[in-house]
């Protein structure tokens, strides 16, 4: 994911990071990395999604949404023009 805004999502249900992705995405490129419980969390079908393999892996479950691994996970934020955790 080159420039935008990227969220690394951690927890399954957070509202506040799910309004403000939701209305980025609207606005312009938004990329959103599902990391740890977050893999289990809804996403607008705006923004580009991405899942760590070894969290979905771990859990035993399956996703629609394209696995990364940590190496590229690195190269999102690198490239990201922002970076917001939660």
């Amino acid at each position: 994911m080159k420039g935008g805004v990227l969220h690394i999502v951690r927890r399954r249900a957070d509202a506040l990071a799910t309004a403000m992705i939701e209305e980025q995405s609207r606005r312009g490129r938004v990329g959103v990395v599902l990391v740890q419980d977050g893999i289990f969390a809804d996403m607008p079908a705006s923004a580009e999604v991405y899942v760590n393999d070894e969290d979905v892996r771990a859990r035993g479950v399956e996703t629609v949404h394209r696995r990364v691994g940590y190496d590229e996970i690195a190269r999102f934020v690198v490239d990201a023009s922002t970076v917001m955790v939660w």
